[in-house]
């Protein structure tokens, strides 16, 4: 996620997910995530965790502050610490530097530029490398359709891209539906707004492996 999206928030607000990845009990993904505005600069914590049970387990904690600079320019920077378990091998710790832009047209066009793990940090003793990626992408609003795209170049798997569509039915039920090239992968899914709070249901579709559902709750306070 683009650190720099934190200037977006005019309240604090709270996110919690879980994933299954393609049905499995035992492979899973868990997110919280809070971003509080200030007067100097909008604050975010982020605490991730992957893992396959008692087997496999890595833990994300980040800690981003963005700025806004006038109505079109947001930067970001997140730094982040990471724990990698592996067992009958040990565990190993690092820190990563991530960085984020976002510009934001007069015509409703947001285009940003995200540096995930800038310089390619890895774990010690080769358990494990992280992800070193640089994404460029961009959003437009148009009525009830919110159109998104990126485009994604990763030192390790090459290139990828996603594409993304977001239609308002009503003002309290989004629909989504998204595909992504490398691997191909379908997504779909929606959103329920209620007052402060959305939940997001979505799921993501492999050929060979299934699918991936994954359900997000967030709160304004």
């Amino acid at each position: 996620v683009n650190p720099s999206g934190l200037t977006a928030l005019e309240r604090p607000t709270a996110h919690v997910g879980h994933q299954y990845h393609f049905l499995s009990t035992e492979i899973t993904d868990q997110t919280a995530l809070l971003g509080i505005p200030t007067r100097l600069g909008n604050f975010g914590l982020m605490v991730h965790r992957y893992g396959l049970q008692d087997i496999y387990n890595e833990i994300h904690i980040g800690f981003a502050y963005a700025k806004q600079f006038g109505r079109e320019l947001s930067l970001a920077v997140r730094i982040n610490a990471h724990q990698l378990g592996i067992s009958n091998y040990g565990t190993t710790r690092t820190f990563s530097a991530d960085m984020g832009l976002q510009y934001h047209t007069a015509q409703g066009l947001i285009i940003g530029l995200h540096y995930l793990n800038v310089g390619g940090i890895n774990y010690a003793h080769g358990l494990g490398a992280l992800p070193s990626t640089v994404r460029l992408g961009a959003s437009y609003r148009l009525d009830k359709v919110t159109v998104t795209s990126d485009v994604v170049y990763d030192r390790i798997r090459a290139a990828n891209g996603h594409l993304g569509l977001e239609y308002a039915i009503i003002t309290s039920l989004l629909l989504r539906g998204g595909v992504s090239v490398h691997p191909l992968q379908q997504h779909a899914g929606f959103g329920l707004v209620w007052g402060q709070m959305v939940v997001d249901v979505a799921a993501t579709f492999q050929h060979y492996l299934g699918i991936s559902p994954q359900i997000g709750i967030s709160y304004a306070f």
